[in-house]
């Protein structure tokens, strides 16, 4: 089992005399289970293989990897409150007001070996993303935001057609929701407006498939294709200048990826990627959207640094003032692990995420929910320490 505990404090100008406080707490639970399941077929040769006259103890078989079943279960919560910088509560307009965001997310993957050089991953994901009292009504009325979905389902096949080829292909889905009343505070909106945006607000979801090969052409070059396809419902963004997100049309997306890196030295890696989507949105027109990025990465003893630049189209679901978008981004990162406190982790990022809609589609992992602060220029240092 893992547990990482995160907190932060955020002094926020609602009144002169409050501070806005948001405790954060972060909880991951991480176990594994190898049950012996075998899944490799039992060929004749293996039945009549033979054991070898003069057998030696000392050789031990090749490692061979067994079937296992991973469950992670993550639960962060993010309160926001207000109180007087003396630790009394303040007496503002939202002073009793306790604006809370709580995501929990379980997954559970299980690793099927067919035989040598396949393998079998399947497994599902669920998320729950509530927000409590994310009104300023809420004192008043039920003024919660949630969405839930425990049965996202996800599978890959997973081939190593040479010792220098790994082929692929896959499925899943995905949910993405509103999570950021525990960061930014209550919406203030009249009951109203609130009831209209209760109605309306819709998490995004993801389904797709996808097929992809990476070769490793030469020692420390490597270079990758992947292919997908499916269906994007509700896209959800903040809109220019907004604290409210909105969904703005589903589509179906088809494009792919190519990718190739190269070490140079030690302690230097540089990869270039080039990405192309179609984007045909549901009873409307198609768009396309195009990025190619570059990027370096340093490695040296506890430091670790990156620096990459992405050059982008226009967002295809987005129109009107959200669709004047910045074609370049820069992002860059710097961390620092202390040798003498190897569960500690201090980190610098640059983060100028782009709005694009097949990005989102092609993301990797499972995001704690939509934030604003994952969708602008920001400037974070953070401290993580596992334990």
């Amino acid at each position: 089992m893992i547990g990482r505990i995160a907190g932060a404090a955020l002094l926020a100008g609602f009144c002169p005399a409050a501070q806005a406080q948001i405790h954060s707490i972060d909880q991951t639970a991480r176990f594994s289970l190898k049950p012996p399941v075998r899944m490799t077929l039992l060929r004749p040769d293996d039945r009549a293989a033979a054991r070898p006259a003069g057998l030696d103890l000392r050789q031990t078989p090749p490692p061979r990897e067994e079937a296992s079943v991973d469950v992670r279960v993550v639960r962060q919560t993010l309160q926001f409150s207000q109180q007087r910088a003396s630790g009394t509560p303040s007496t503002g307009p939202i002073a009793p007001h306790l604006s809370r965001t709580r995501v929990r997310t379980i997954q559970v993957e299980g690793l099927l070996p067919i035989d040598e050089r396949a393998r079998l991953r399947l497994g599902w994901t669920g998320a729950k993303y509530s927000n409590r009292n994310a009104n300023v009504t809420a004192a008043y009325s039920n003024a919660n935001l949630r969405a839930k979905d425990w049965f996202q389902p996800h599978a890959a096949l997973l081939w190593s057609a040479r010792a220098d080829l790994a082929l692929q292909a896959g499925y899943d889905e995905a949910l993405l929701g509103y999570a950021d009343v525990g960061m930014s505070g209550p919406l203030a909106l009249t009951r109203e407006d609130f009831r209209r945006v209760q109605a309306m607000l819709r998490p995004e979801r993801h389904r797709r498939m996808r097929v992809g090969a990476h070769w490793t052409a030469a020692p420390g070059t490597s270079i990758g294709i992947d292919l997908y396809g499916g269906r994007l419902d509700d896209r959800l963004l903040f809109g220019a200048g907004g604290a409210l997100p909105v969904n703005h049309g589903s589509a179906d997306v088809q494009g792919g990826v190519i990718s190739a890196s190269r070490q140079l030295g030690p302690t230097i890696r540089c990869a270039l990627r080039y990405a192309l989507a179609r984007v045909d949105r549901l009873g409307g027109s198609a768009g396309q959207e195009a990025q190619l990025a570059a990027e370096g990465q340093w490695q040296a003893g506890p430091w670790r640094a990156s620096l990459r630049a992405a050059r982008s189209s226009a967002p295809a679901l987005l129109t009107g003032a959200d669709a004047d978008d910045r074609a370049l981004r820069l992002s860059a990162a710097i961390a620092y692990q202390p040798p003498r406190a190897p569960g500690m982790t201090l980190a610098l990022r640059l983060a100028d995420p782009d709005r694009l809609a097949s990005s989102s589609f092609m993301g990797e992992g499972t995001p704690l929910g939509l934030r604003a602060q994952d969708q602008a220029r920001s400037l974070l240092l953070s401290a993580k320490l596992a334990l």
